[in-house]
């Protein structure tokens, strides 16, 4: 079977699966993977042969005759007929590497510029080239890096205290009159449930016989960023009912409220409430809009208080007074938040323990009543603050 009767009984199939019942789906759906199997393999024999005989000519075994620089519609007709399989070959590494030879030099194999569409194009560009989705950019993946991850069954216990009491200075004879008091030590505990987090998209049997490969990268991308974004998402701001406590629904150890008019005097402010045992390794997490609102802040010199530098990986820094910030789009910025509400704060992120007593995979299925090929993933999460003890909100004014 050749590539050209290939593509005619996989057009054929597509018609027939418009009436079809599941069984006969199925028995069209086997049949279209072997094709699309067999095709591969003929294009891989057939870059083979290329590539033989092109080591010929660049040897002179064969002759071969310059390329004409026109060449009439009729021609090209006769091209496209006799050469329904090239859509096939623009997506081999052969084409792609005429392609590129033709955008240094010009130049192009004579197999390959036969695909012109008019006497006036050199070239067709790739598909492999404009083989891509456009996705909405969106902001994650800076907070869930930095929490601490565990993978235990669900209902394991995180134990917590304090120190109870302080020591105390004493003399020899109240040591021997009095002894020494001795204090219990008060311990309490954390408890991780398991919810379940689950997500799954699916890719049509007609888009899935066209092989756009395009579809398929995309999905199985778009499964795990909706894991990653909601776990990210629950960390700030999960109810704790149905899914991790976020940290804003914790009660924070200090709280600080901005002035009407951000100043100097609200940086120092931030700085002096953060208890000094929790200082080393605390961030503050913010929306990076709101990140500007603080950059326009400057001491009494007029240097700003806030600074953006770039990493060695080429993405930005943020840091106020020496504070590193994260940037996050889970939180509000500082113009569209209500007055008192929380529009940063800060924490030790490792103290956010997110334990997932079922890891986030990711399978494929067909659905049998659609014919669509299912791309789905499962968690079972949760996730808690374990020490509050450091945290403080910062909160716009609320006058």
């Amino acid at each position: 079977m050749t590539l050209q009767e290939i593509e005619v009984r996989k057009a054929e199939i597509l018609e027939e699966s418009a009436t079809a019942d599941l069984e006969t789906l199925k028995l069209l759906n086997e049949e279209m993977d072997d094709l699309n199997r067999y095709a591969k393999k003929l294009e891989a024999e057939g870059a083979e042969k290329r590539k033989a005989i092109a080591a010929k000519i660049n040897a002179g075994e064969i002759d071969s005759s310059p390329i004409e620089p026109e060449t009439n519609k009729k021609d090209i007709v006769e091209v496209r007929k006799d050469n329904n399989d090239m859509k096939n070959q623009l997506d081999t590494i052969e084409y792609r590497n005429a392609f590129m030879e033709f955008a240094k030099t010009g130049q192009m194999n004579e197999e390959f510029r036969a695909v012109a569409m008019t006497s006036a194009n050199s070239a067709v560009i790739p598909v492999t080239v404009l083989n891509q989705i456009v996705e909405k950019l969106e902001s994650y993946g800076n907070i869930l890096p930095l929490v601490t991850k565990m993978s235990y069954p669900a209902g394991v216990a995180i134990p917590t205290s304090e120190l109870a009491s302080p020591a105390v200075w004493t003399t020899e004879n109240d040591l021997a009159s009095t002894g020494v008091a001795v204090e219990g030590k008060v311990t309490g505990s954390v408890t991780f449930a398991a919810y379940p987090l689950v997500k799954a998209i699916g890719l049509s049997f007609l888009a899935r016989v066209q092989t756009l490969s395009a579809f398929e990268a995309a999905i199985a991308n778009n499964v795990s960023a909706a894991m990653a974004k909601a776990m990210e998402s629950a960390i700030i701001s999960g109810t704790g009912s149905g899914q991790p406590k976020g940290i804003l629904k914790e009660t924070a150890a200090k709280t600080v409220e901005l002035s009407k008019t951000l100043a100097y005097d609200d940086i120092i402010k931030i700085k002096k409430t953060i208890p000094s045992a929790y200082r080393t390794g605390a961030v503050i997490v913010m929306n990076e809009a709101t990140f500007y609102t603080f950059l326009a802040i400057t001491d009494k010199q007029g240097q700003p208080v806030a600074r953006m530098n770039q990493g060695i990986d080429g993405n930005p820094n943020y840091e106020i007074f020496g504070t590193r910030v994260i940037v996050t789009d889970w939180m509000k910025d500082y113009d569209a938040a209500g007055k008192g509400e929380t529009v940063a704060f800060v924490v030790q992120l490792d103290k956010y323990v997110m334990n997932t007593a079922y890891d986030v995979d990711l399978v494929t299925y067909i659905d049998n009543a659609t014919r669509n090929k299912v791309y789905q993933s499962v968690a079972a999460v949760d996730g808690k603050l374990v020490d509050k003890n450091g945290l403080v909100f910062i909160n716009k004014s609320n006058t």
